[in-house]
């Protein structure tokens, strides 16, 4: 199965591999205003739900992070990478950066671009410079992050079907994988990545039905900034979207720290999530994968004709 391919394709090496603990500290009121953190990482680590690694059968596996999904909304699970093909990903986007290869995720020059930008505005509204993993020149050093984003789309191609079968989402094609980088003093903006549901939905359907966030920073200490660049998920009721993704920011949350080998699953209609505050110069690497839906792809420039006549210049941005 693909699950078993993706598993057997990435064994741990023993010196990467990362003993994590769950936090044992009672939920806390953030000061912030956001709802209390439910989990979050310890000196070991993050608080995973499935690990790879103590997996032996994929299709078990893949069955397993399908019910955590319809459960929580969100599966955190260590994917079971080897750490020298971790540091060999991290290294290559170290050098994408200081080439100066990341750039604006969306390129508008023309009338279908401009739609396809306020479509998934949502989604990249905090990605200022990304790189797409694909083959183009002057990108041909990048062959680690390659090999993770297709390891990646077959990881999720295995869980398809069960997630069919256990929440209904259904997806039957993937986009480009995109290499995010968080760094420096910001904070990022609480998002639903296809909040098409929502009651307050300035946007048709996207198409992004399943969200996949991997990490692959060797260098994380918890004796630092434990979570910054990492992400905090929002609890909501996992069967439905939330109203709107400020209502969301009431739930309990899972703080996922930013370390390697950690790989996020969530829905991309149902999930609140928000990029954890960064601060200082430490550059935050993540892999982005969407499985979407075609047949709504092929809609959503039909219905934001309308959208966009109706709405004119002076749209607000939410």
């Amino acid at each position: 199965s693909r699950l078993r391919h993706f598993r057997d394709s990435l064994t741990l090496a023993a010196m990467g591999k990362i003993k994590t603990t769950a936090s044992k500290e009672p939920m806390r009121l953030s000061a912030d205003g956001n709802g209390p953190i439910e989990r979050e990482p310890g000196p070991g680590g993050n608080d995973f739900d499935v690990r790879m690694s103590g997996e032996p059968d994929g299709v078990e596996a893949a069955r397993k992070i399908a019910r955590i999904v319809k459960e929580k909304g969100v599966c955190l699970t260590e994917a079971n990478a080897p750490f020298e093909l971790l540091c060999a990903a991290h290294e290559e986007a170290e050098q994408l950066w200081e080439d100066g290869h990341f750039k604006p995720p969306l390129r508008v020059h023309d009338d279908r671009t401009m739609l396809e930008a306020r479509l998934w505005q949502q989604a990249l509204h905090d990605e200022d410079k990304v790189v797409w993993i694909k083959d183009e020149p002057g990108l041909s050093s990048m062959k680690a992050l390659k090999l993770l984003a297709g390891n990646m789309s077959d990881f999720a191609g295995g869980l398809r079907d069960f997630l069919q079968k256990e929440t209904g989402i259904v997806f039957d094609r993937f986009g480009k994988a995109m290499l995010s980088c968080y760094t420096g003093d910001k904070r990022y903006n609480l998002h639903i990545d296809n909040p098409h549901a929502c009651e307050d939905a300035p946007l048709p359907d996207n198409s992004m039905r399943l969200t996949l966030t991997y990490y692959i920073n060797p260098h994380w200490d918890f004796a630092a900034d434990p979570s910054a660049g990492g992400l905090d998920v929002f609890l909501t009721n996992p069967s439905e979207t939330p109203s709107s993704a400020s209502d969301a920011k009431r739930a309990s949350r899972l703080r996922v720290a930013p370390h390697a080998d950690t790989l996020i699953i969530f829905l991309s209609e149902r999930a609140a999530h928000q990029v954890v505050r960064t601060t200082g110069p430490t550059r935050w690497f993540c892999l982005t994968l969407w499985g979407l839906l075609g047949a709504a792809m092929d809609q959503a420039p039909l219905k934001m004709q309308p959208k966009r006549a109706d709405s004119g210049s002076d749209d607000d941005e939410s």
